[in-house]
């Protein structure tokens, strides 16, 4: 064979390798970053050492203020304390202390900007309003919102998919039932008044408001600074129905706006990061993106505290 033929057959050769076998090396050794990873009591910190041994970076760790309190920093992974509310009955489940200071249902904004100030609070979320049959757009909701655009504290929204039967006392499943948790209260649209009042606000909507896709790719589509977690699908949904889901939002040009969620234990952050990489639509550069990159931007995570 000629010279400049071998040449030029030795680049293509090259040049097919690296689009199928580089990027998925790129993809395997990306930073993670967990957005919705829930306080676990006592195993907590096992938890996050498992999680640190899978290649996360950085974890947006959920919880009440007694229970962030507990938690200390680490070397091996960054830690984003996450305040979730409200605390509907004002009472940590189980345990029956009260979930705020002065025993309420809300936390008060001066604590927030006290946890704020002194480097204790670095988002707000879990906002479980859907759980008390309140829309994100009820006027109770108003002063967080605001406070989050002034401190420009990302928050995350639960939306969409609840447990199953939640609702109903008499069918075995969540330990914490809820006759109030609402599907209609769930509806992304609702977001759409709050985001236009707050355009500097950083949210994003927790399980990708599954099932509820038209409404989530009409808010991606008109809110570009809106991201969206996948937490829990990987468990709660069958994978097929996960596939498709994921599929619709990446094929209508959303991909950059796609952050990596486990909501569930170490072993479902693994089953979670396992199912990104699993999905064969996705190039190296998406999943990179989805397991971390996005995070990465939309929390600053570059920019020193």
């Amino acid at each position: 064979m000629p010279p400049l033929r071998c040449i030029r057959l030795a680049g293509a050769l090259f040049a097919m390798f690296s689009a199928v076998v580089l990027p998925t090396a790129g993809a395997q050794n990306t930073p993670i970053v967990d957005v919705h990873f829930h306080h676990l009591g006592s195993r907590t910190d096992s938890s996050l050492t498992e999680m640190a041994k899978m290649g996360i970076t950085s974890v947006v760790l959920i919880g009440l203020p007694a229970q962030l309190a507990t938690t200390a920093d680490r070397s091996d992974l960054r830690i984003l304390r996450s305040l979730t509310l409200p605390c509907f009955g004002g009472r940590m489940p189980n345990s029956g202390m009260a979930c705020y200071p002065g025993g309420g249902d809300w936390p008060s904004r001066d604590s927030i900007r006290a946890m704020v100030r002194t480097d204790r609070l670095h988002l707000l979320g879990e906002i479980n309003a859907q759980y008390g049959g309140m829309r994100l757009d009820d006027p109770a909701m108003e002063p967080y919102f605001a406070i989050a655009e002034e401190l420009d504290l990302p928050i995350g929204v639960h939306l969409g998919i609840g447990p199953p039967g939640i609702a109903y006392s008499d069918i075995p499943g969540p330990p914490q039932k809820s006759s109030a948790y609402s599907g209609q209260a769930g509806d992304p649209l609702a977001l759409d008044g709050v985001l236009r009042k707050h355009p500097k606000l950083r949210l994003y909507v927790m399980h990708a408001a599954w099932p509820m896709r038209d409404a989530m790719l009409y808010m991606l589509y008109m809110h570009p600074r809106m991201m969206v977690d996948v937490s829990v699908l990987q468990y709660a949904i069958p994978r097929a129905a996960y596939v498709d889901y994921l599929r619709d939002l990446v094929q209508a040009g959303f991909a950059k706006r796609i952050m990596f969620g486990s909501d569930g234990s170490a072993a479902r952050v693994r089953e979670g990061i396992d199912a990104i990489r699993a999905m064969d639509f996705l190039s190296a550069d998406q999943q990179a993106d989805i397991l971390g990159g996005n995070a990465q931007r939309f929390l600053r995570l570059g920019v020193p505290r």
